[in-house]
């Protein structure tokens, strides 16, 4: 059983042809043309009707012309003749007529055999309404035509019934349905349109449920363009698979082969050509004149599957291009390619042809796709960047052309994952003849040869390598001087490398993106230049991210995160997190994402920083990270171990690292995170060992500056741990002479250590200045131990209430940046309160309340204020302000209500 006739759409229609048949079935006949274009439903139409006129007793008699019979005298003819319905008595003398008329070879039927067989017809109506239905008219024979309107003028009286559906704008209409059967008085003309979105939408919930056809109509009715075969086959695909497949492919070539050509020629050739698709060059790429193509464009146009020299839908394109076999689909572009390149268009218009054509014997294609792909690339188009330069390179004639081309495509590859450079890496014994990509062999850990490869850029030209501006010279400098300060340095100080370009000495205008690259070059390297801050704001606030200014933001986030100023770094990365996002780069996302979670951990807030650095590591893979796997791991594990989680920080330190990390300042922050876990799990000497490991490495590159890595730090809580106290005063001292931030978290750090190698009488000053520097430097994590060390020693002193305070302050301190208890990080003894709870510290779970703007305290609301936030108890208050106890309480009344916060909130709402 065929389909069921689906007739959504065709309700008028439908009663039209009904109302001429029940107008008057005994007395006369009627002539209808369905008239409408390809798959609007005149054939469902003609059939749901004719069937209703067989059930009431008519005799039907059937015919479907074709485009393939159209010069076969009498087919139609013979299709009535033989339908099914017809007796077979009268099939039989109407048949030899037939074969009579066709005996002398005539493609006409004579007098006779007109005569004869319009008797036979006149017999049939006798007994009952007789129905003649043909199909697709347009494509009929002239005989069998000619027949039919012989039989039409004679039998107007008779109950003799003419119905044909035709396409109204085919180039095969036959003369005499264009012309003589106008004439016909009986005449009735109904017009089938495709379907509306209302349309398409009752036709969806014939099968689907109601919510998912109203879902689906807009997509629905975009793709088919209101066309109930195309409508259908969506229907039986999202059934079958959720989607446009196999079934609406099918449906849309069927659509475009019933048409006449050019029809589907041009389809073809505008999915190919896109806006490109002008009457001319569609002439010239299918040879064609200009008026056919014309033609068949205004047929595309009518049937509304062109619009604006586009096809409708981008998945009705694809089913078109789908259905042009490979070697043809070739061929097609390369015509196009010459065609375009003969017109002089842009290499964007050309690149793509050229790609699919898949030629190599075009002198310019390899320029034209790289001009090309460079356009793609900075308007972040990566991939399609990538395929032209891929294009490119299989096109490549010269070894300097090739060299070339492998550099472009390695850099643009990097944006999508580092890995897949690593195809283009020479062997250590091809390194001759291969191209030099230095940058990509210091990212993967191959130092000795990115620098040789910077020296054979800078160095005489050798055979296969391209001329390079000193300029481009500065990112693999930058990434070298970032990942590999120790070798740079050793290079440059034997002359093998020529010494890195200086901005200060190239035109401004010919490399604005690398301005003050000089400055963080050197501070990467040595990190002494006082300018590198303001070099590193500007470069950050100058340049949009890209290829060119990577390296350089990076060195800047570098320059201004190991100078202790954390929040500056923060606004500037996230900026560059959005920007590599926009920019489709994952690689770009996973650098910055890394850099973002360092400095988290700087900024005292652990679990973000372990929520990023896993973010970052899922990014890319370890191949992708290079020797630059450190950063990210070191921040996990570091922070990690700071929430006391022990057993995720050890799943992350057995994954493996390449050797050549340990080469890198990536690889001294990995070193320092894993002597912190070990400082976590009581490792002391193990933690001792990486600290001391991580010191000889700073040490030997010139770069020991505490604010990149505080190893002393580390080394000395191991010694206190081991009760070593000579030992990790003497650490805490070296680190004192250094050069440190005057109020960064580094002295805060610095200064919480010294206090806990000092005698017990001198730690609450120290302690009072940490607290001081590490609330001005934002590291709440290094404050809140800051914090607990305070109380510890103020319980020591003998007073217990406000070592009650701290206490509570550094526990809510902890609590308020989502971490572990602050026992894991260090371990206070929570003094007990002597009479029950403290009467002015509230409930330390109360939530903070931060201080509005609206907020207002007076002066000396304010410096009460302040005093009680760092946990002076009411007498102690009143004495530094020289006022009575009363007037004290009398203020703090007054701020809670203002603040609308207890005692223990007052240090987060006045910040």
């Amino acid at each position: 059983m065929g389909r069921a006739v689906n007739l959504v759409g065709q309700t008028d229609e439908l009663a039209a042809l009904q109302g001429v048949f029940d107008c008057s079935p005994h007395t006369r006949g009627s002539l209808v043309v369905l008239s409408g274009a390809v798959a609007t439903g005149k054939t469902a139409l003609l059939r749901e009707w004719t069937d209703r006129l067989g059930r009431r007793g008519a005799l039907v008699l059937t015919a479907a012309a074709c485009r393939a019979e159209r010069d076969l005298p009498l087919g139609v003819l013979e299709q009535l003749l033989r339908s099914p319905d017809l007796p077979a008595a009268d099939s039989g003398r109407a048949l030899a007529w037939l074969d009579e008329a066709g005996a002398d070879g005539s493609s006409a039927l004579a007098a006779p055999a007109l005569r004869g067989l319009c008797e036979e017809l006149r017999g049939l109506l006798d007994g009952r309404p007789v129905v003649i239905a043909v199909d697709d008219a347009h494509h009929a024979d002239t005989a069998s035509l000619q027949f039919l309107l012989y039989a039409v003028r004679r039998l107007r009286s008779a109950r003799l019934h003419v119905v044909f559906t035709e396409y109204a704008q085919s180039n095969a209409a036959n003369a005499l349905l264009g012309s003589e059967f106008l004439r016909e008085p009986a005449l009735r003309w109904i017009r089938l349109e495709p379907l509306s979105k209302a349309g398409v939408e009752a036709m969806l919930a014939q099968h689907l449920d109601e919510r998912t056809a109203q879902d689906l109509t807009p997509a629905v009715h975009g793709m088919s363009a209101g066309y109930p075969l195309l409508v259908q086959a969506l229907i039986d695909d999202h059934r079958r698979v959720g989607g446009a497949g196999e079934a609406y492919r099918r449906a849309v070539l069927s659509f475009l082969y019933r048409h006449e050509e050019p029809f589907a020629q041009v389809a073809r050739a505008v999915a190919l050509l896109g806006r490109q698709a002008g009457p001319l060059l569609l002439g010239r790429l299918l040879d064609l004149d200009t008026a056919s193509v014309e033609r068949a464009v205004h047929q595309l146009t009518v049937a509304e599957v062109l619009h604006e020299g586009r096809l409708c839908h981008p998945a009705f394109e694809a089913a078109v291009l789908d259905g042009i076999p490979p070697e043809e689909h070739r061929a097609l572009h390369g015509r196009v390619v010459e065609l375009l390149h003969e017109e002089g268009a842009p290499a964007t218009e050309v690149a793509a042809h050229l790609v699919a054509a898949d030629r190599s014997d075009t002198p310019w294609a390899v320029p034209v796709l790289q001009e090309a792909a460079r356009l793609a690339l900075d308007d972040d188009q990566v991939q399609t960047g990538i395929d032209y330069l891929r294009a490119a390179h299989r096109r490549c004639r010269g070894a300097e052309e090739r060299a070339a081309v492998v550099g472009a495509l390695a850099d643009a590859e990097w944006r999508l994952d580092p890995a897949k450079v690593l195809r283009h890496l020479p062997e250590p014994a091809g390194a001759d003849t291969a191209p030099p990509l230095p940058t990509h062999l210091l990212w993967h850990g191959r130092v000795d040869e990115g620098l040789d490869a910077i020296g054979a850029l800078t160095g005489p030209g050798r055979a296969g390598v391209p001329a390079v501006n000193e300029a481009d010279l500065d990112t693999p400098w930058l990434w070298g001087a970032y990942l590999y300060p120790g070798h740079v340095k050793e290079r440059l100080a034997s002359g093998a490398n020529p010494t890195p370009p200086q901005r200060g000495s190239a035109p401004p205008a010919l490399t604005p993106e690398l301005q003050g690259a000089g400055t963080l070059l050197n501070d990467l390297l040595r990190g002494d230049e006082r300018d590198a801050p303001e070099a590193a704001e500007r470069a950050l606030n100058r340049y949009r991210l890209g290829p060119r200014t990577v390296a350089v933001q990076t060195a800047a986030l570098a320059a201004l995160t190991y100078r202790d100023r954390p929040y500056r770094a923060a606004a500037w990365c996230e900026g560059l997190l959005a920007q590599a996002g926009e920019r489709n780069s994952p690689a770009w996302q996973a650098l910055f994402t890394a850099w973002r979670a360092l400095i988290h951990l700087r900024q005292g807030d652990p679990a973000a920083a372990a929520r990023r650095a896993e973010t970052a590591l899922e990014l890319l893979g370890p191949k992708g990270w290079g020797v630059a796997v450190g950063l990210p791991l070191a921040v996990a594990v570091q922070a990690k171990a700071a929430l006391g989680d022990v057993d995720g920080a050890a799943a992350l330190l057995d994954r493996p690292v390449p050797q050549a990390v340990f080469q890198t300042r990536t690889g001294l922050h990995y070193l320092a995170a894993r002597g912190r876990y070990h400082l976590a799990t009581g490792c002391y000497y193990a933690a001792l060992c990486d600290f001391y490991a991580c010191g000889k490495r700073m040490s030997g590159w010139g770069v020991d500056l505490p604010a990149l890595e505080s190893w002393r730090l580390g080394a000395a809580e191991a010694y206190l741990a081991l009760g070593e106290t000579l030992m990790a005063r003497h650490l805490v001292a070296e680190q004192l002479a250094l050069p440190l931030p005057a109020r960064g978290r580094t002295r805060g750090a610095t200064l919480r250590l010294q206090a806990a190698t000092s005698p017990l009488a001198e730690r609450a000053v120290l302690l009072d200045e940490a607290v001081a520097v590490l609330q001005d430097s934002g590291d709440a994590f290094e404050l809140a131990r800051a914090v607990a060390d305070q109380s510890v020693a103020v319980r020591g002193g003998g007073d217990l209430e406000r070592a009650l305070l701290l206490a509570r302050k550094a526990q809510l301190l902890a609590r308020r940046w989502d971490g572990a208890p602050l026992s894991s990080v260090v371990t206070p003894e929570v003094p007990e309160p002597p009479h029950g709870p403290a009467a002015e510290g509230g409930d330390a779970h109360e939530p903070v309340v931060p201080c509005g703007p609206e907020v207002q305290l007076s002066g000396a609301e304010r410096r009460v204020a302040e005093l009680a936030a760092d946990g002076y108890t009411n007498r102690e208050i009143s004495r530094k302000l020289y006022v009575t106890v009363s007037t004290v309480e009398q203020h703090l009344t007054r701020i809670y209500r203002k603040l609308n916060v207890k005692r223990l909130d007052l240090q987060a709402a006045l910040r």
